[in-house]
């Protein structure tokens, strides 16, 4: 009986020797991993940076198109206000009116109503 347990205390140290210079599977797909996590976020932060600049750039680029176009129009509906307007505080009815500025009666109507004000 000794003897066997002799024998499985021999066996048992032996096997602990070899586990130690076994290698580790699990530890190397561990610091794959760890590896392929940290380059996936320096790219996602290299590309959200990018994404930052093109968005910054496309911004300065629209505010001055937006500004110009804004303030075209503006002027246009202006312009064609005080035209429907002066040819209304001359008497022209609202058809006649709507034919000249080749738009319809409805439209005239309501620039004449929004600027009662403007008229009286």
């Amino acid at each position: 009986m000794t003897i066997m347990i002799i024998i499985l205390f021999i066996i048992s140290i032996a096997l602990i020797g070899i586990s130690y210079f076994q290698r580790d599977n699990v530890k190397e797909l561990e610091q794959e991993l760890d590896h392929l996590q940290l380059s996936a976020m320096q790219e996602i932060y290299k590309l959200k940076k990018k994404m930052r600049i093109v968005e910054e750039e496309l911004l300065q680029n629209d505010v001055p198109l937006k500004e110009e176009t804004d303030s075209y129009e503006e002027q246009e509906n202006k312009s064609n206000t005080s035209r429907v307007l002066a040819k209304y505080r001359q008497g022209m009815s609202l058809e006649a009116i709507a034919l000249s500025e080749a738009s319809s009666v409805e439209e005239i109507r309501l620039i004449v109503e929004q600027n009662e004000r403007v008229l009286t």
